[in-house]
Parts: structure tokens; sequence; C-alpha cells
């Protein structure tokens, strides 16, 4: 046995042997508060600045859909076609244009 269990087992040693303690009773006005806790007003609505950025993040979510949408044939037949893809070996060539 360790040293954190054999501290357990006289933790509830220790528990079992406390005498039961008397009222167990909610203190003086505790129901009160919980239910003026409950009924209480709705909190307070968002900041201005957070409701519009949730708004533009949706918009931008549905620009990326529509510009997914839009070019979804290209985008397929770019994956499709695997010499596309391999026709520009080197990047910088086609930049500094040392071909012609």
């Amino acid at each position: 046995m360790n040293r954190n269990e054999q501290s357990l087992r006289r933790l509830l040693e220790a528990a079992r042997r406390a005498p039961p303690s008397g009222d167990e009773a909610a203190p003086f006005g505790f129901s009160t508060r919980v239910a003026a806790r409950a009924f209480d007003a709705a909190p307070a609505p968002a900041p201005s600045f957070a409701r519009l950025s949730l708004r533009v993040a949706g918009i931008a979510c549905l620009f990326a859909v529509a510009a997914v949408g839009v070019n979804f044939r290209a985008i397929t037949n770019a994956l499709d076609d695997d010499t596309a893809v391999a026709g520009g070996d080197d990047p910088v060539a086609d930049v500094v244009n040392l071909d012609s």
C-alpha cells in the first residue's frame, strides 16, 4: 500500500467514527434566494461587436461555399488531370520566364 492509500484509509476511518451532525436543513432564506435567481431577469445581451462579427463570419462562410460551387468544375478537372499539375515543373522558371 502506498502512502496515499494509507492516508485515504485513515481519513475514511476517522469519518466513520465522527459523530453525526445535527441539523442539516438549508440556512434561513436559502429557498427565497434560489427562487429569486431562477426568476431573475435574462442576462445582458451580447455586445454589438460580437453580434456583428458572428454575422460577418456567417457571410464569409456563404461566400466560401459559393466560390467552391462556382468553381467546382474547374476544381474537379484540375484534380482529375494529373498532367496539368506536372506540366509546370519549375514555378520559378515560369515567373522569371527563363524558358523563352
